[in-house]
């Protein structure tokens, strides 16, 4: 038996799969802010999930930067108490199981690029935008190589005030400017603004990784324009003579399921 677990900032969700292929429907929980309370409830969701059958192996994606052997969250926002605490360790004694860890928004990337929008694209770029912005690249269905992951979000989109991508366009960023959930924000005139700050990144994104399709998935995501986005992307470009595909994500809040089991099965 095979688990994926993808722990984000608000949510985890986690799965089995029996042959890394096909897997059951997701269970969702809230994710504890206190580490120690969540490494065990996410545990239990998976005892109570395989019951007494033996996991082989394990991945977990997860919001922030994993240390270079990918044995815990190095740095996150998002998850700060989580920093350091010794996942890979605590699972691999409690399950006797293979466990791997990446970042979460690039394990939804991996799912995207081999499932969901990006199918069928040698080069795709995958931009998460939700609590935070995060993403990565994987090309012919794996990760760039890289030595601490990728973190788009942290691209400074204003010299001045070293104001980043994520300051500006995340979910959080939009509900402490405006004191409105994101999907209230979009109702109103000030989404242009915001729909503008994505596209920025997004621009941005494609100078440095040139890629055949860019992916935009996360939460915010549901209320975004794929064509205004390109339109955007379009005005700003002054150097590629084209821009490349700019598709939503298909594969919703599992994204990240999809790219764990599939990383497993690129793996073992």
């Amino acid at each position: 038996m095979y688990i994926a677990c993808d722990i984000g900032g608000t949510q985890f969700r986690v799965a089995k799969s029996e042959d890394l292929v096909e897997f059951d429907e997701p269970i969702i929980e809230e994710t504890p802010t206190n580490p120690k309370e969540g490494l065990k409830l996410i545990a239990t969701t998976i005892r109570n999930l395989v019951k007494k059958e033996k996991v082989e192996a394990i991945i977990f994606g997860i919001a922030g930067i994993i240390n270079p052997t990918h044995e815990f969250l190095l740095k996150s926002n998002h998850l700060k108490a989580w920093e350091r605490v010794p996942i890979k360790e605590f699972f691999e004694k409690e399950f006797g199981a293979k466990v791997f860890i990446e970042n979460d928004s690039a394990m939804v990337g991996l799912g995207e690029a081999l499932a969901g929008a990006g199918k069928g694209f040698d080069s795709v770029v995958y931009i998460t935008v939700s609590t935070g912005i995060g993403g990565a690249k994987i090309v012919r269905g794996k990760f760039e190589k890289n030595k601490f992951g990728f973190e788009p979000g942290y691209q400074i989109l204003n010299n001045e005030t070293g104001e980043n991508w994520e300051d500006l366009a995340s979910g959080t960023a939009v509900e402490k400017k405006y004191k409105k959930h994101p999907k209230e924000v979009a109702k109103t005139a000030h989404w242009q603004k915001i729909e503008r700050n994505v596209a920025i990144g997004i621009h941005n994104s494609i100078l440095h990784w040139s890629p055949d399709v860019v992916v935009v998935g996360g939460s915010m995501a549901k209320d975004l324009n794929a064509d205004r986005l390109k339109e955007e992307i379009s005005k700003l470009m002054k150097i590629h003579p084209e821009i490349p595909e700019i598709r939503l994500a298909t594969l919703g809040s599992i994204g990240g399921i999809f790219g764990g089991f599939a990383y497993l099965k690129n793996i073992l």
